[in-house]
C-alpha cells in the first residue's frame, strides 16, 4: 500500500502474482490506484496469456504459417486492444474478458493477415476467409465442449 500511495494520482497497478497477488485489488484502490489488473479471473481486468494464445494459434494454423513472429503477436495484441476499445474502456474494463470468445476470432484474423503480409504463410486467405475459418472452428470447439459438459464427461469447477 505504501508504494502505491506514493505513486502519482490515478496510478495503474498490475498485480499479476497467482494465486495470491502482491496486493489485493481493493487494497490497491484504497491506496490510490485508479486501475488495477490482476492475473486472476475473479477480479476485473484479468491479464492472462490465454487472451492471446487461442487467437494467435488459430491464425497460425489457418494460414499454415512457417513460424510465429513478433509482428504476428503484435497484430493480435492490437486486435485485442481494439476489441476492448469498441466495448468501451473504463476502470474495470481495460481488456476483454476470457469469456468474450469473439476476440479470439479477431486475433486469429489479425495474426493470419500479418503472416501473409510477412510472406511466411503457406496458405494465402482473404480476410473474410480467415474470419469464416476461425469462426467455424471456434464455434464448433465451443459446441463440442458444451456437449461434453452436458453429458457429464467434462465436469465444471464448483464455482462455475
Amino acid at each position: 500500500k505504501e508504494w502505491i500511495s506514493s505513486m502519482e494520482k490515478d496510478a495503474i497497478c498490475f498485480v499479476m502474482a497467482n494465486p495470491i497477488p502482491e496486493i489485493w485489488p481493493w487494497e490497491a484502490k484504497e491506496a490510490g490506484a485508479r486501475i488495477v489488473a490482476t492475473g486472476r479471473s475473479d477480479f476485473p481486468n484479468q491479464i492472462n496469456n490465454s487472451l492471446g494464445f487461442p487467437g494467435i494459434f488459430r491464425g497460425v494454423l489457418d494460414v499454415w504459417a512457417k513460424t510465429i513472429t513478433d509482428e504476428m503477436c503484435i497484430a493480435a495484441g492490437k486486435s485485442l486492444a481494439e476489441s476492448a476499445r469498441k466495448k468501451g474502456i473504463h476502470e474495470d474494463y481495460i481488456v476483454p474478458r476470457m469469456d468474450e470468445w469473439e476476440v479470439y476470432i479477431d486475433e486469429a484474423v489479425a495474426c493470419g493477415l500479418a503472416a501473409i503480409e510477412q510472406g511466411i504463410a503457406r496458405r494465402k486467405l482473404t480476410k473474410d476467409e480467415l474470419r469464416r475459418s476461425a469462426e467455424e472452428k471456434i464455434r464448433r470447439a465451443r459446441e463440442e465442449v458444451k456437449a461434453l459438459v452436458e453429458k457429464g464427461i467434462i465436469k465444471l469447477p464448483d464455482s462455475a
